[in-house]
């Protein structure tokens, strides 16, 4: 069966489903109706929202878009309907008989008014934007549904025993709502009545693929988490309304900032290692810590720290969803790698249906907590409604924290970094091209549909240890990386020195080449046992071969892999082949390689040289040899000097491989240069040409 064509100007899917101003002015404008009415502001809000829950119930449920939610959210959603209703009963039976009736069923009719208004609204603009209508028609009937509202809200309003002025205000709020809920217009769509089967199956095979689960996952719950801190915020600001306009101002202006310094920071260069994912934990942490000051401000209305609380909560909820939007471009990219071509317009509708679903949940976690407020406090006094909010706040304040802290959970376990993104979109402009790079597809087969983690640990000791071992860099014009051949670093070992500080000041990514031995546990350990701690005796010794093989060998261990190293399996040559096919593969997949060639038996210790450069294993090179056999293409080999006394990390100039000439040649070309290079970089070129 076909479907109802899809609007030409594709929207992004990210964006649906969240409350926009227009909406939570109404929230707003309800609750100060109330307040003035029945001098109950959260009742308006409350009621508000049972109307806003329950259209959006219904639109779910007339296009058959429930049929795209999984069965756990149906279940869950049956759940918060049943809490719905009782809220709504509440609503209807407690507070007619603890007011006076005829100012409540005023503020019903007022709350219904607003409700109904954008149903009208949008109805009229669906309708003219199928049959074409300019512009000006479609203002046309957005004023005809004002003024059709208007004069019976005028009407019941002259006849209620308000003042005329509180009247007029209430009036002209209500024509201003109207106007902010109109736009924009571009974000009304067309619903797909029926999903084909074809769809569906895309849809469920896209549920399987672990980077896009976990970020909708993460999505979805920042959906649920903005609801509940929008209402929780606007309630604040209605029920300190002598704040109203400065708290209106900061929300404003932190909105507007935080959306152009996150674009600012996603929109930096490629060289640079800003991560969208890094950026959307950092807004999350700016989100919660607003929640935490919200928290303790409010025992000081109209201080620095409830005005701070408010920013810093606008702040990181708007970096959040701004980042949130960028990373749905890439999700496509993702959605497209795993299913082998470009998602259709169902994956799209089915997303932006579950964020619906989420902002729904959201919605209704806050109005529950509203409706216990009020229950609670039903009898409040009329002046102390500021009171009895900061009172009952964490009912509304600990759901939207512990929405927040999740999101951060799940957001550290998505799996893509920046560099897997560029590869994605590589991947798919080659395939555009094309051209079949199995070595990127593996790759990104690895992290893209299988479960994978990142690394966080890794980079935390990482960020731990870089104070302690400040390098300064030098030498950096020196490298002029292409995106479509990579390179291999060629560093001194230095002991254990020239690892640790490349993988900490190396400003490029890359993965290195470790010894097979620092892949496996027992062997790890012998070997410590055997050279660092061989002159540990009597108890000390099983004491350090026990916490050695339970502590040490497992945290090397993980700390190789986690920095992605390529074992080298330097004394079997049948294995030694596993490296280089390992290696050639990591560069064909865009990885630059990091080696130490070092040939620490060429001295007389038998130990890597301190200072200076020792003798190379000359097998290396052949990675120039097997990439240009697999590619055509030779790659750079960069030298790069470790200096422990100056404490620089310091790039030479680079060398191409020379496919022109043969192997054993090039081979001795690479290792006299690249070692020269390095000792003239460390200053002892001289030196080692007078001993000779």
């Amino acid at each position: 069966m076909q479907t109802q064509p899809t609007p030409k100007k594709k929207l992004n899917s990210a964006t649906q489903g969240f409350m926009t101003i227009g909406t939570l002015y109404s929230y707003l404008y309800c609750m100060l109706a109330s307040s003035v009415i029945v001098s109950l502001p959260i009742l308006g809000g409350s009621m508000y929202l049972v109307g806003y829950i329950a259209l959006m119930v219904a639109s779910l449920r007339r296009t058959r878009q429930k049929e795209l939610l999984s069965r756990s959210m149906r279940v869950t959603g049956t759940i918060l309907l049943v809490f719905l209703f009782l809220a709504l009963l509440a609503l209807i039976t407690i507070f007619p008989i603890q007011l006076e009736s005829g100012n409540f069923w005023r503020l019903s009719a007022i709350v219904l008014c607003m409700v109904l208004r954008p149903v009208l609204t949008r109805y009229i603009l669906e309708r003219a934007l199928i049959q074409g209508k300019k512009t000006m028609r479609i203002l046309l009937r957005i004023v005809g549904i004002q003024a059709a509202f208007l004069p019976l809200l005028l009407a019941m309003l002259l006849l209620s025993p308000l003042e005329r002025g509180t009247v007029w205000a209430l009036i002209g709020g209500f024509a201003v709502s109207g106007i902010l809920e109109s736009f924009p217009l571009d974000r009304m769509r067309q619903h797909m009545r029926v999903i084909p089967d074809e769809d569906k199956q895309e849809i469920a095979a896209l549920r399987s693929v672990h980077a896009y689960k976990v970020f909708q996952l993460v999505m979805l719950i920042i959906a649920a988490a903005l609801q509940v801190t929008q209402v929780m915020t606007y309630t604040y600001i209605a029920v300190t309304a002598n704040a109203l306009i400065v708290c209106m101002a900061i929300a404003l202006l932190c909105t507007y900032a935080a959306s152009w310094l996150t674009g600012v920071l996603l929109n930096r260069d490629r060289a640079s290692k800003s991560d969208p994912n890094f950026v959307l934990v950092a807004g999350l942490a700016v989100w919660m810590y607003g929640l935490i000051l919200f928290i303790r401000a409010l025992d000081m209305p109209g201080s620095v720290n409830a005005y701070l609380s408010l920013a810093l909560c606008t702040a990181g909820a708007t970096a959040c969803v701004r980042v949130v939007v960028r990373m749905d471009e890439d999700m496509r990219r993702v959605a497209a790698f795993a299913i082998g071509h470009d998602p259709s317009s169902a994956v799209d509708m089915a997303q932006q249906v579950r964020i619906e679903f989420a902002s729904l949940m959201g919605q209704m976690v806050a109005l529950l907590g509203l409706t216990l407020i009020i229950a609670f406090t039903a009898n409040a006094f009329p002046g102390s409604w500021d009171q009895v909010f900061r009172s009952f706040s964490p009912l509304l304040t600990l759901p939207a924290l512990l929405l927040v802290a999740a999101a951060i959970l799940f957001a550290l376990l998505f799996p893509l970094t920046k560099q897997h993104l560029d590869k994605l979109k590589k991947y798919e402009e080659l395939r555009q091209e094309g051209i079949n790079n199995a070595s990127l597809h593996d790759q990104l087969e690895s992290v893209v549909v299988r479960r994978s983690l990142k690394h966080y640990g890794i980079k935390i000791i990482f960020f731990i240890l870089r104070p302690l071992y400040y390098h300064r860099i030098r030498g950096r014009e020196n490298v002029r990386l292409d995106e479509d051949i990579p390179c291999v670093f060629v560093c001194n070992h230095g002991e254990i020195y020239g690892p640790v500080v490349t993988n900490l000041y190396v400003p490029y990514s890359f993965r290195p080449w470790v010894t097979y031995e620092m892949l496996d546990r027992k062997v790890v350990t012998e070997r410590t046992m055997s050279g660092t701690f061989q002159n540990a005796k009597g108890v000390m010794r099983p004491v350090l071969s026990f916490l050695m093989a339970r502590i040490g060998a497992p945290f090397l261990v993980w700390v190789m892999k986690s920095v992605d190293a390529i074992p080298v399996y330097h004394d079997n040559p049948r294995k030694l082949m596993q490296t280089f096919r390992e290696t050639t593969a990591a560069m064909e997949a865009g990885d630059n390689i990091l080696l130490f060639p070092e040939n620490a038996d060429t001295t007389a210790d038998h130990r890597y040289a301190r200072e200076g450069v020792s003798e190379f294993f000359t097998g290396f090179t052949m990675i120039g040899q097997l990439y240009n056999n697999k590619t055509g293409k030779c790659p750079l080999f960069i030298p790069l000097y470790a200096d422990r006394h100056r404490r620089t990390l310091t790039f030479g100039v680079p060398t191409r491989y020379n496919a022109d000439v043969s192997a054993n040649e090039e081979k001795e070309r690479l290792c006299t240069y690249l070692r020269t290079e390095m000792l003239r970089i460390a200053g002892i070129q001289k030196k080692e040409d007078g001993n000779r």
